[in-house]
C-alpha cells in the first residue's frame, strides 16, 4: 500500500481507492476511482499538499453570447 493511500485513508476515515503517477518533479498526480477527480499534489512530512494546476486540459467553458450560450473546449 503506498504511502499516500495510507495518508488518504487516515484523513479520510474510509477506504479510498486511488491511482496515482509520479510527476518526476516531486508532485504526483492522484486520481478518486471513485469520483473520477484527480488532483496534483505533494507531500512532505506526512502532510499532503494540492498543488494548483496551471495547465487544464479539456476544459469546458460555456459562454454568453449575442446570439445565446455557447460551450467551448479549452485543450
Amino acid at each position: 500500500m503506498s504511502e499516500t493511500k495510507k495518508i488518504l485513508d487516515n484523513y479520510l476515515g474510509k477506504n479510498t481507492r486511488i491511482a496515482e503517477k509520479d510527476n518526476g518533479n516531486g508532485s504526483k498526480e492522484v486520481c478518486d476511482l471513485d469520483t473520477g477527480d484527480c488532483y496534483t499534489i505533494r507531500t512532505k512530512d506526512g502532510l499532503i499538499e494540492r498543488v494548483d494546476n496551471t495547465i487544464n486540459k479539456n476544459r469546458k467553458v460555456q459562454v454568453e453570447t449575442s446570439t445565446g450560450i455557447k460551450q467551448l473546449l479549452n485543450g
